[in-house]
């Protein structure tokens, strides 16, 4: 399954299509903890697997849907027998579509889908994956159009079922639809700029509200602060960073935004759950096993 890793960093090639990586995995072999800067989905076919992400233990069924964020710590431990697809996708491909880059924004460290909680949306999603490899390992031509289709058809149907569940709770009118997408190209910008200074109150007079106003909007639209979503922005990007052991961490840090090596410590291994140089650390230590 994994082809190319240095210490915990696994580089993802994307061969057969232009965004996403698929395997039909039934090796038994346990994964040490590793990240790779693509997302990542697991899905149970047969049997269980065990599943280690930003410190919570979970037991994956058959057909529930594990979707990892990119840049995200997770170990994998598989039973003796057993069947999953597990596949990666490119986001930044997919960020190039506006609905989807808020939902990569939230999505760390993970989303979880368990089947028994909605089994219809989630055979469904299942069909896409099987749809998806069926394609992957069959057709050549237009192969690679049909696999992204799917793939965008994916996201979509989550998309719109998380948002169909927010409306349910929170009916929105128009103005909160406008507010919507304000704040969709203003979490693309953040994202864009993350390592720049950027401070609550131009991004509220960016937006067009008031700091108090912004804040709460933010948190009610996003599922988190502006403060948390910058901040873990600035992590992703400073884990990329962190592959290259000839920057010292120092430099990592300002690279990333952080005013001080003291304050990037303290928030990474909050996020995290071990500082900058355990990270890096591990990225030398550990050695993970190749899998078809």
């Amino acid at each position: 399954m994994i082809e190319k890793l240095n210490g915990t960093t696994e580089t993802v090639d994307f061969t057969l299509a232009t965004a996403v990586r698929l395997y039909r995995n039934n090796t038994a072999e346990d994964f040490p903890l590793h990240w790779h800067i693509p997302g990542e989905i697991i899905c149970p076919i047969e049997s269980t697997y065990n599943v280690v992400i930003a410190g919570q233990s979970l037991t994956l069924m058959p057909r529930d849907i594990l979707i990892i964020g990119s840049s995200e710590l997770h170990s994998i431990t598989a039973p003796p027998e057993g069947l999953r697809y597990i596949l990666n996708f490119s986001t930044s491909f997919f960020e190039q579509f506006q609905d989807l880059s808020i939902f990569f924004s939230t999505l760390h460290p993970y989303k979880l889908l368990r089947h028994k909680e909605n089994p219809d949306f989630s055979d469904q999603l299942f069909a896409l994956l099987t749809r998806m490899e069926n394609e992957y390992f069959g057709q050549l031509v237009y192969r690679d159009c049909e696999i992204v289709s799917d793939m965008l058809h994916f996201f979509s149907l989550i998309g719109r079922h998380v948002h169909h569940q927010q409306q349910q709770q929170n009916p929105a009118g128009p103005k909160q639809q406008e507010n919507q997408k304000r704040f969709t190209e203003l979490c693309n910008y953040i994202s864009a700029h993350c390592t720049e200074n950027l401070s609550l109150e131009e991004l509220a007079s960016e937006a067009g509200f008031s700091k108090y106003h912004f804040a709460r909007l933010f948190k009610e639209m996003t599922g988190t602060t502006c403060h948390n979503f910058l901040l873990g922005q600035r992590i992703i990007y400073a884990k990329s960073l962190l592959v290259d052991f000839s920057l010292p961490i120092t430099e990592v840090a300002m690279r990333s935004g952080f005013n001080s090596l003291a304050t990037f410590n303290r928030i990474f291994k909050s996020q995290i759950g071990c500082t900058p140089s355990e990270f890096r650390k591990l990225g030398s230590e550990h050695t993970l096993p190749q899998c078809q």
